[in-house]
């Protein structure tokens, strides 16, 4: 652990920190913990307070905190080791991804270097592969599983190539100068407006909208245009009203007349 940093971020979401959290959390001693808990009070200052020296160190409502997800305080707690401290969450996520470090390195290093790999690429329509040479600028990490965006030389285009299905991978020393600077769908920025799908009750679009953007009646992402249709279906927005009606999708992209030819609309 960053100790004072994971420590602020389970007193963040616990609401407060004690000596015996600390001790199940790092597995020190008592003055350790005791040391560690004066100087996170001191690091935050008008933040956090104790009504004692032997008190809980607690949060000052408004803490100044902007977070709508608890991940961080999931990756404190998946860090130790302690199975009483870890059931206090349960991650039901699947990671599908199968990447290894050979095939990561060699692409690293290729994207590092501007540098081409020859690849034996699998796809639906090849599944036994095909040679690919590729000049790879950057990884691409979506919610189940890894890609890698490269100039493809065979299509003469940018693709993402899934790493799960590069079977074989080796750097060659041809040179892709500027090859991040030249993919021009990786710049072009697309701002989507996500709304509660219209086709819902008022009251359920009431709902949706305190559960995803409280406050608000809509919210706006910002993403690469190449990105985009993983971050739609991720979060399973839709594009088209009619085509595309609720239970299945509960939001809706209304600036789909901007992004209709990407999705294919």
């Amino acid at each position: 652990m960053s100790h004072l940093s994971d420590l602020e971020t389970v007193l963040i979401w616990e609401g407060g920190i004690n000596n015996e959290r600390i001790r199940e959390l790092l597995d020190v001693k008592v003055v350790w913990a005791s040391r560690l808990i004066a100087e996170l009070e001191k690091k935050l200052g008008s933040k956090a307070r104790r009504s004692s020296s032997h008190a809980p160190l607690q949060l000052v409502k408004p803490a100044g905190y902007v977070s709508n997800s608890p991940d961080e305080y999931l990756r404190v707690l998946r860090s130790n080791k302690q199975d009483n401290v870890n059931l206090l969450v349960e991650d039901a996520r699947f990671d599908l991804s199968n990447v290894s470090p050979d095939l990561f390195s060699v692409l690293f290093q290729a994207i590092k270097h501007q540098k081409g790999v020859e690849i034996n690429y699998r796809s639906m329509n090849y599944p036994e592969g095909t040679k690919r040479l590729i000049f790879p600028h950057a990884f691409v990490r979506v919610p189940r599983r890894w890609h890698v965006r490269a100039w493809c030389a065979e299509r003469q285009d940018y693709r993402d190539f899934t790493l799960g299905r590069i079977a074989e991978a080796a750097q060659v020393e041809k040179i892709f100068d500027d090859v991040r600077k030249k993919d021009k769908k990786w710049h072009s920025i697309l701002n989507i407006k996500v709304i509660p799908h219209p086709k819902l009750s008022k009251p359920q679009q009431e709902m949706i909208a305190q559960e995803y953007f409280p406050g608000r009646n809509h919210m706006k992402l910002k993403v690469r245009e190449c990105l985009a249709p993983y971050v739609v279906q991720d979060l399973r927005i839709a594009v088209d009203e009619d085509r595309q009606p609720p239970p299945e999708y509960q939001l809706l992209a209304n600036n789909v007349r901007d992004t209709a030819v990407l999705f294919g609309n």
